[in-house]
């Protein structure tokens, strides 16, 4: 019996006393009434408290409160690493890189060993064209980890990206000496050989890789680079199709074929695969590039100005998203925003590709903002729209890869040789605004996929956190 109840109770016995000495005289005064106990406050929500409602709120798919309910978990405790990286994920899922990577940082500020953060992070720093800032972020978790085969793979596309080739050939070679049938170290291998120029070793590893995993696409996306290295353009794009076909959300192979169509002037086909890419990976700004050259090339102008600008919104001044994005507002007759644009593009420091073209391009603007001309009534003649093929039908791209092969064979040579797609010259009819080269094949990521689930303190063990970029052979490839 704790103290409040013995008061009580000699409280209640002293009463009871009284009224029987004073039975039987004048009437008794009625007793107080008895002492209540307060009743002691709530206790404050804490850190984990708040922490396990956002991996709910995550989990019902309710991003906005699940960010609400992590900010004030690591407003209670600003050292809980796992707050920090959700707040992180759910940035990097609404497009905003930069808060992504100051919660990353901060995560592993609390938790230097936080694999999740520092995969998510590295990741981030790629999507930036910053791989050399990702190889120490991924060198400080492996001394807690130094086995973790994700981080092993995302530092080797690290080493690979900032062409530090013989780090990255150690390092697979490393991680291959303890993980024999790692089909992702074999990718890595296989990329780190194509960008080396040595492509048939890149063959032959990458038919290993396929050996150990028949149904991963990127595999078949990297054989399709290999090819084109070759001269094989159709061996090329039937390796991209066969990507998509074992995984209708694999980017690389949709931006690939869409690479490939702008080649040959296919914009039905490069419209809708950039189109598909891009909704898989709404921050690789080279694929939303791709989607507005397809945009220019069908004469869609507002729609090549929206993807232009997602582009600048993810890469501020990329030259070509500028210089585009000011001949669609041409185009659009949006005068004064192209005049603004092609101001910007000239403000370029540096080697400027088009800067003589820039330069005409704003005295004509000039000239038509200072000279309106006058307006007239005249009938529009409807213009004729391209047909897309019927279903079943080949498309452009198909037709034209395989007569390009008939007149090869016919001639007994390659009279048509395919240049690769990271060397291809825009051709004579392209969008205006195709640069010098045409878009990159992207090789598949062999990265392994950022971390989706973080260290749950209070969640259960089947409890959804806020979800990470998509998964990195999704997003890394580079």
């Amino acid at each position: 019996m704790n103290a409040m109840h013995k008061t009580l109770s000699r409280l209640t016995l002293g009463g009871l006393l009284a009224l029987s000495a004073c039975a039987g005289g004048k009437a008794a005064r009625k007793p107080d009434q008895p002492l209540v106990a307060a009743k002691a406050p709530p206790p404050e929500p804490t850190s984990d408290d708040f922490y396990g409602q956002g991996v709910k709120a995550a989990g019902g798919g309710d991003l906005s409160a699940a960010r609400s309910a992590f900010q004030q978990a690591v407003e209670k405790d600003p050292k809980n690493a796992s707050a920090h990286f959700n707040l992180g994920a759910i940035a990097e899922k609404q497009g905003d890189l930069k808060a992504a990577e100051v919660e990353y940082v901060a995560a592993l500020e609390a938790s230097p060993d936080h694999v999740g953060a520092a995969l998510n992070l590295g990741h981030i720093y790629r999507l930036e064209d910053k791989p050399e800032k990702a190889i120490p972020v991924y060198k400080k978790v492996l001394e807690k980890h130094p086995h973790d085969t994700r981080v092993l793979n995302n530092l080797v596309v690290s080493y690979r990206l900032a062409k530090e080739y013989p780090k990255a050939l150690e390092t697979v070679h490393r991680l291959l000496a303890r993980a024999p049938e790692d089909p992702d170290a074999f990718k890595n291998l296989a990329l780190v050989y194509y960008d080396m120029g040595n492509y048939r070793m890149s063959e032959f590893v990458s038919a290993n890789a396929k050996k150990l995993d028949a149904k991963d696409p990127g595999v078949y996306n990297n054989l399709g680079m290999v090819y084109l290295k070759l001269d094989d353009r159709r061996a090329a794009l039937g390796q991209f199709q066969k990507a998509v076909a074992l995984d209708p959300a694999f980017g690389p192979g949709h931006a690939n074929i869409g690479a490939i169509a702008l080649q040959y002037r296919d914009y039905k086909t490069a419209d809708r695969e950039f189109t598909k890419a891009v909704v898989i990976a709404p921050n690789r700004w080279e694929w939303h590039l791709g989607a507005a050259w397809a945009y220019e090339g069908e004469k869609r102008n507002k729609e090549a100005s929206g993807e232009y600008e997602k582009v600048l919104a993810i890469r501020e001044n990329q030259p070509d998203a500028l210089f585009g994005l000011a001949v669609a507002y041409k185009n659009d007759k949006q005068l004064e925003k192209s005049r603004d644009t092609l101001q910007r593009y000239l403000g370029l420091s540096g080697e400027v590709a088009r800067r003589s073209d820039a330069q005409k391009m704003l005295e004509s603007v000039n000239h038509q903002l200072s000279n309106p001309p006058v307006p007239q009534q005249q009938e529009k003649a409807e213009k004729p729209t391209a047909k897309a093929p019927a279903p079943g039908q080949p498309s452009v791209l198909d037709t034209a890869v395989k007569q390009e092969d008939d007149q090869s064979a016919t001639a007994g040579t390659n009279v048509a040789k395919a240049t690769p797609a990271d060397k291809a010259t825009a051709p004579a009819t392209a969008p205006a605004v195709a640069p010098a080269t045409a878009p990159a094949v992207v090789p598949a990521a062999t990265a392994a996929p950022d971390a989706k689930v973080p260290d749950a303190k209070v969640a259960p063990a089947d409890a959804k956190a806020a979800p990470a970029a998509d998964a990195a052979e999704n997003e890394d490839n580079q």
